[in-house]
Protein backbone atom coordinates (compact mmCIF):
# COMPACT_ATOMS: atom_id res chain seq x y z
CA UNK A 1 0.00 0.00 0.00
CA UNK A 2 1.49 3.42 -0.99
CA UNK A 3 2.26 5.87 1.74
CA UNK A 4 0.10 8.97 1.97
CA UNK A 5 3.02 10.97 0.60
CA UNK A 6 3.16 8.78 -2.51
CA UNK A 7 -0.61 8.93 -2.87
CA UNK A 8 -0.50 12.74 -2.72
CA UNK A 9 1.95 12.84 -5.62
CA UNK A 10 -0.76 11.67 -7.98
CA UNK A 11 -2.85 14.71 -7.08
CA UNK A 12 -0.06 17.17 -7.93
CA UNK A 13 -0.63 19.15 -11.07
CA UNK A 14 1.66 20.63 -13.68
CA UNK A 15 2.11 23.76 -11.58
CA UNK A 16 4.51 21.71 -9.44
CA UNK A 17 7.25 21.73 -12.05
CA UNK A 18 9.65 24.66 -12.27
CA UNK A 19 9.81 24.44 -16.07
CA UNK A 20 6.04 24.83 -16.32
CA UNK A 21 5.99 27.74 -13.87
CA UNK A 22 8.85 29.51 -15.66
CA UNK A 23 7.14 29.01 -19.01
CA UNK A 24 3.89 30.57 -17.71
CA UNK A 25 5.77 33.51 -16.23
CA UNK A 26 7.81 33.99 -19.42
CA UNK A 27 4.77 33.83 -21.67
CA UNK A 28 2.83 36.36 -19.62
CA UNK A 29 5.76 38.77 -19.26
CA UNK A 30 6.56 38.61 -22.97
CA UNK A 31 2.92 39.20 -23.88
CA UNK A 32 2.83 42.32 -21.73
CA UNK A 33 6.18 43.53 -23.02
CA UNK A 34 5.34 42.94 -26.69
CA UNK A 35 2.61 45.57 -26.73
CA UNK A 36 4.81 48.13 -24.95
CA UNK A 37 7.77 47.50 -27.27
CA UNK A 38 5.54 47.58 -30.34
CA UNK A 39 4.23 50.99 -29.26
CA UNK A 40 7.76 52.32 -28.61
CA UNK A 41 9.67 51.03 -31.61
CA UNK A 42 7.45 48.71 -33.65
CA UNK A 43 9.39 45.60 -32.66
CA UNK A 44 8.31 42.60 -30.61
CA UNK A 45 10.43 40.82 -28.01
CA UNK A 46 11.86 38.32 -30.52
CA UNK A 47 13.05 40.99 -32.92
CA UNK A 48 14.50 42.97 -30.04
CA UNK A 49 16.29 39.86 -28.76
CA UNK A 50 17.94 39.48 -32.17
CA UNK A 51 18.78 43.19 -32.34
CA UNK A 52 20.27 43.10 -28.81
CA UNK A 53 22.55 40.19 -29.72
CA UNK A 54 23.74 41.94 -32.89
CA UNK A 55 24.37 45.16 -30.93
CA UNK A 56 26.25 43.25 -28.22
CA UNK A 57 28.38 41.29 -30.70
CA UNK A 58 28.82 43.36 -33.88
CA UNK A 59 29.84 41.17 -36.80
CA UNK A 60 28.09 38.11 -35.41
CA UNK A 61 26.89 35.45 -37.85
CA UNK A 62 23.27 34.36 -38.23
CA UNK A 63 24.17 30.87 -36.97
CA UNK A 64 25.53 32.35 -33.78
CA UNK A 65 22.46 34.59 -33.37
CA UNK A 66 20.26 31.52 -33.81
CA UNK A 67 22.11 29.64 -31.05
CA UNK A 68 22.16 32.61 -28.68
CA UNK A 69 18.55 33.62 -29.22
CA UNK A 70 17.12 30.09 -29.33
CA UNK A 71 15.34 31.04 -32.56
CA UNK A 72 15.15 28.51 -35.39
CA UNK A 73 17.05 29.61 -38.53
CA UNK A 74 14.01 29.87 -40.84
CA UNK A 75 12.21 32.21 -38.43
CA UNK A 76 15.45 34.07 -37.73
CA UNK A 77 15.86 34.70 -41.45
CA UNK A 78 12.45 36.43 -41.53
CA UNK A 79 13.25 38.48 -38.43
CA UNK A 80 16.60 39.55 -39.87
CA UNK A 81 14.97 40.55 -43.16
CA UNK A 82 12.63 42.85 -41.20
CA UNK A 83 15.50 44.37 -39.18
CA UNK A 84 17.50 44.93 -42.37
CA UNK A 85 14.48 46.40 -44.19
CA UNK A 86 13.99 48.85 -41.32
CA UNK A 87 17.70 49.73 -41.47
CA UNK A 88 18.32 48.64 -37.87
CA UNK A 89 20.84 46.01 -38.99
CA UNK A 90 23.11 45.64 -41.99
CA UNK A 91 24.85 42.56 -43.26
CA UNK A 92 28.14 42.01 -45.02
CA UNK A 93 29.79 38.98 -46.54
CA UNK A 94 32.03 37.27 -43.98
CA UNK A 95 35.67 37.94 -44.95
CA UNK A 96 36.76 34.38 -44.11
CA UNK A 97 33.87 32.52 -45.74
CA UNK A 98 31.69 34.05 -48.46
CA UNK A 99 28.93 31.55 -47.64
CA UNK A 100 28.28 33.40 -44.37
CA UNK A 101 27.19 36.91 -43.50
CA UNK A 102 28.15 39.12 -40.63
CA UNK A 103 25.46 41.22 -38.97
CA UNK A 104 26.09 44.75 -37.76
CA UNK A 105 23.91 47.22 -35.89
CA UNK A 106 23.27 50.56 -37.55
CA UNK A 107 23.25 53.81 -35.54
CA UNK A 108 19.44 53.69 -35.64
CA UNK A 109 19.53 50.06 -34.44
CA UNK A 110 21.77 51.02 -31.52
CA UNK A 111 19.41 53.84 -30.57
CA UNK A 112 16.35 51.55 -30.74
CA UNK A 113 18.17 48.96 -28.61
CA UNK A 114 19.01 51.63 -26.00
CA UNK A 115 15.43 52.94 -25.88
CA UNK A 116 14.05 49.40 -25.63
CA UNK A 117 16.53 48.61 -22.86
CA UNK A 118 15.29 51.53 -20.78
CA UNK A 119 11.69 50.52 -21.37
CA UNK A 120 12.53 46.90 -20.52
CA UNK A 121 13.97 47.88 -17.14
CA UNK A 122 10.86 49.94 -16.40
CA UNK A 123 8.49 47.14 -17.50
CA UNK A 124 10.29 44.52 -15.47
CA UNK A 125 10.20 46.75 -12.40
CA UNK A 126 6.47 47.43 -12.90
CA UNK A 127 5.70 43.72 -13.32
CA UNK A 128 7.77 42.47 -10.40
CA UNK A 129 7.74 45.25 -7.79
CA UNK A 130 4.13 44.71 -6.63
CA UNK A 131 5.07 41.19 -5.47
CA UNK A 132 8.81 41.20 -4.83
CA UNK A 133 10.97 43.55 -2.81
CA UNK A 134 14.11 45.00 -4.38
CA UNK A 135 16.21 42.41 -2.48
CA UNK A 136 13.95 39.57 -3.65
CA UNK A 137 14.23 40.77 -7.27
CA UNK A 138 18.02 40.89 -6.88
CA UNK A 139 18.02 37.36 -5.40
CA UNK A 140 15.76 36.07 -8.17
CA UNK A 141 18.07 37.62 -10.78
CA UNK A 142 21.07 36.01 -9.10
CA UNK A 143 19.41 32.58 -9.04
CA UNK A 144 18.32 32.81 -12.67
CA UNK A 145 21.86 33.90 -13.66
CA UNK A 146 23.25 30.81 -11.90
CA UNK A 147 20.83 28.58 -13.82
CA UNK A 148 21.72 30.25 -17.12
CA UNK A 149 25.44 29.80 -16.42
CA UNK A 150 24.89 26.11 -15.67
CA UNK A 151 22.99 25.55 -18.91
CA UNK A 152 25.50 27.62 -20.89
CA UNK A 153 28.27 25.38 -19.51
CA UNK A 154 26.29 22.30 -20.51
CA UNK A 155 25.89 23.78 -24.00
CA UNK A 156 29.63 24.51 -24.15
CA UNK A 157 30.37 20.84 -23.48
CA UNK A 158 27.93 19.79 -26.20
CA UNK A 159 28.73 22.50 -28.74
CA UNK A 160 29.90 26.08 -29.16
CA UNK A 161 29.63 28.29 -26.05
CA UNK A 162 26.46 30.32 -25.72
CA UNK A 163 26.92 34.00 -24.94
CA UNK A 164 23.76 35.77 -23.88
CA UNK A 165 23.59 39.55 -23.78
Amino acid sequence: MPSSKQGDQGSEDEFTFLTFKLDLIKTDMISRADSAYEALCGLDVRKLRVLRIICAVPGVTASSVSRQSLIEKTLLSKLLAELIRRKLVRRTVHPDDARHFQLWPTPVGLRVRDEAHELGKKLEDEMLSPLLTRDERRSLGHLVDKLMMMFAQDEARDGPPVRRP
